[in-house]
Formats: structure tokens, C-alpha cells, sequence
């Protein structure tokens, strides 16, 4: 099914599928589309070269005589030196602006291929098809890409209009439970922004459940970035709750060489802005408190506690909702309640730190 898009009065015709036939649904998309490309060029990590990729040209035609490039997998790929290999390998393969860029894979993948797609050549065509429930969730919808620098979490990238997305559940299905995992942090915080029976049945529920909630969670962040695409207010930025303390604690897993991933790190973010909320007063602390109920079930923040609160403050200050030296926090306070944002110092997260560490 194909949707229409108006981002900043930009109208932008484009394919959004989800579901079991998505990968026919992009057969039929490439043969009627062939003749605006020039050559088709498939971006893949060496996981989903394995495991995906041969089922994905069994099953998509018109890829015959596609052109394959390879990351490793993990956040460690998310760098500017690999993009520009990436791009390298683009000009050695011939590709030109009429280039056509898949991206196959997770959210490294789709951030990469996204960066790739919008510098090679001041911008080519890109198809994102998401294998993991990360970047189903959420990865693969709402134009951001990035990449890494330092340890700062996608500290260079570029807003860039949406891209066509076949998210096919035949990719997950060999899906190890750490990455059902990842992606299911996403979803918790997303089926909390949207409240209602969405949040009900996924607050009781269990990440091996996370399909039935895919298409609902993902049109949560959709309607959200269609609202506010650049995130010129606050409502786009609650798409980030749970990731200003998250993604600094994603930075610190990083150099600690830790075995824990984004949505790992997520989970982390939430629970521990969630107590931020309730040491400042913020109304509806039972509902937060079940919601870290749900959060700590599913995931084992032992290794985090070994953090210096001191450290962790200083990885957040690279935050993208940074704003003239002061950091803000966008949350809802309560499951589908409307988003509050407000300044966070480096007390506030010590004082939450001290407690959670020792308990």
C-alpha cells in the first residue's frame, strides 16, 4: 500500500508496508518501478548476510543483478570512515544518482544506509527493509539517520526525507531472544506515549508477544513525526525518553566493551528517568513505578551499576536536546498523557543515581 507524505509542504509518495507479505509487496513495487534505476545496491551486516539475505533474493525478484555491501554488525560500524568506504564501494560498483540503496538489516544498518543514501553524490534513492523488531519498532521510521564520533551517539547525521519501508515478519524469524530483547524497549516506550489499550496489553504482556503489537507501536512514532518532523517543539522529542540517559550509557557499554545493546540501554534510560520524575514530584508515580515493574522483568541492569554517576553525566552532555548548555528531559508522565519537558542538572541525576545504585 502506498502512502502519501506532506513534510513541510513537501509531498513525497511513498511505500509503507508491514506485515507477512511486505517482501512481495516490494517485488511488486521493484518491477514497476525498474526503469527509474540504474543499478540497485544492497546494504547488509555479515549476521543478515547469513541468515536473511538468501531468503530475501529467493523471495524478492527483480534483484537478479543487484550489488551486495557488508558491515559488521554492531554499533561499533556506526562511523564516518565506514560511510565513506560504503561510498567508495558505490563509485567501484558503478553507482550513479540513479543509483537505487536497499538497506537490509537493524538499526546500525538503516542509520548507515540512511547517512549514505543522503551524501552519496548529494543524495540517492533509498528502500528501507528492517530485519530486526528494533528497527521495525522504530529504527526505520522518521528519517534521522547518524553515526557515532568519540562515543557520542549519532553526533554527525542529517534529517533526510522518509524512505519507502517493507518490514516483513519473515525476518524475524531468526531473531535471537537478545534482539526480540532490544527491540521490545523500544516498543514498552512507545505503547507508553500512546496509552490506552496499546500501553494495557503490553505492560502485562511479554517481549515474545512483541509482533502483535508492531504495526500499532509503529504507527505510534509515525503520527508523532508527521506532526512535528524536524522536532521544532517538544512532541517529536518524546520520541526520545528513556535515550538521554540511555544513549550515554549506550556510549560508556561501548568503551567498556560491555555485552549489552541500544535497547538494553533504553531500558536503563527509562527507568532511570522515570525516578528522576518521581524525585522531582511529578504526578502519576504509580503508573511509572509499573512501568519500571515491566522494564526490570525483562532486563538486567547489574553491569551498569558499576557506572560513575560523574562519567554518566559527562557522556550526556553530547545529548541532541541539549539546548544553550542545558539539558532537557521530554516525558510523559503518565501513560498517554500529554509531554512536560524540563531542565535536568547534574544533582538531579547524582541524587537517582546514589539511591538506584545501592538498592
Amino acid at each position: 500500500m502506498g502512502d502519501m507524505l506532506d513534510l513541510c509542504g513537501m509531498e513525497l509518495h511513498l511505500h509503507r508496508g508491514m506485515g507477512d507479505r511486505a517482501w512481495n509487496d516490494l517485488s511488486d513495487w521493484l518491477l514497476r518501478e525498474a526503469g527509474r534505476f540504474t543499478s540497485v545496491h544492497i546494504l547488509v551486516d555479515s549476521s543478515t548476510h547469513e541468515l536473511v539475505l538468501p531468503r530475501f533474493l529467493a523471495e524478492v525478484e527483480g534483484l537478479a543483478d543487484c550489488h551486495i555491501l557488508e558491515i559488521e554488525p554492531g554499533e561499533a560500524s556506526k562511523e564516518l570512515l565506514i560511510v565513506e568506504q560504503l561510498a567508495l564501494g558505490l563509485r567501484d560498483e558503478g553507482a550513479d544518482r540513479g543509483a537505487l540503496l536497499i538497506a537490509l538489516g537493524g538499526g546500525v544498518v538503516c542509520d548507515l544506509a540512511g547517512l549514505l543514501a543522503t551524501l552519496y553524490m548529494r543524495g540517492i534513492e533509498l528502500v528501507l527493509v528492517p530485519t530486526t523488531l528494533l528497527a521495525m519498532v522504530d529504527a526505520a521510521w522518521g528519517g534521522k539517520n547518524g553515526v557515532d564520533a568519540e562515543g557520542s551517539k549519532n553526533l554527525l547525521g542529517t534529517w533526510r526525507p522518509e524512505a519507502s519501508v517493507f518490514a516483513d515478519f519473515r525476518a524475524l524469524e531468526t531473531l535471537p531472544e537478545r534482539e526480540w530483547r532490544q527491540g521490545w524497549a523500544e516498543l514498552i516506550k512507545q505503547a507508553w506515549i500512546a496509552g490506552g489499550p496499546l500501553w494495557n496489553e503490553v505492560h502485562k504482556g511479554h517481549w515474545s508477544q512483541s509482533a502483535f503489537w508492531l504495526r500499532e507501536a509503529a504507527e505510534v512514532k509515525l503520527s508523532i513525526v508527521e506532526a512535528d518532523p524536524y522536532e521544532r517543539g517538544t512532541r517529536r522529542a518524546l520520541l526520545n525518553m528513556g535515550h538521554t540517559l540511555g544513549h550515554a550509557a549506550e556510549s560508556m557499554v561501548l568503551s567498556r566493551g560491555l555485552d549489552l545493546g541500544h535497547g538494553d540501554c533504553v531500558a536503563f534510560g527509562l527507568v532511570m528517568e522515570s525516578l528522576i520524575l518521581d524525585s522531582w514530584g511529578v504526578p502519576d508515580a504509580p503508573s511509572r513505578a509499573a512501568l519500571r515493574a515491566r522494564i526490570e522483568a525483562d532486563f538486567d541492569f547489574d553491569p551498569m551499576r558499576t557506572f560513575s554517576p560523574t562519567e554518566l553525566w559527562a557522556a550526556m552532555q553530547s545529548d541532541k536536546k541539549k539546548h544553550a548548555g542545558t539539558l532537557r528531559l521530554v516525558w510523559c508522565p503518565g501513560p498517554g498523557t500529554q509531554e512536560q519537558s524540563w531542565n535536568l542538572g547534574e544533582e538531579d541525576v547524582l541524587k537517582v543515581w546514589n539511591h538506584y545504585a545501592s538498592t
